[in-house]
C-alpha cells in the first residue's frame, strides 16, 4: 500500500484529484488486460488531464 500513499501524496492538496487518478489507473488496468495498451495509456492521460482541467476551472 506504500505506492498508493505515494500516488495520493502527489495530489494531497486536492483529494478529488487523488481519487480520480486512482480511477484512471483502474480503468487503464482493465483496458490493458483487454489487450489495448495504447488505449490504456490514453485513458490515463485523458482522465488525469481532464481532472486537472476541472480542478483549475473550479477554483
Amino acid at each position: 500500500m506504500k505506492w498508493l500513499k505515494e500516488v495520493y501524496d502527489l495530489f494531497v492538496d486536492d483529494p478529488r484529484l487523488a481519487l480520480l487518478s486512482l480511477v484512471a489507473l483502474a480503468v487503464a488496468l482493465v483496458v490493458a488486460k483487454l489487450g489495448a495498451r495504447t488505449a490504456a495509456g490514453l485513458a490515463i492521460f485523458l482522465v488525469v488531464a481532464g481532472s486537472l482541467w476541472y480542478s483549475t476551472r473550479r477554483d
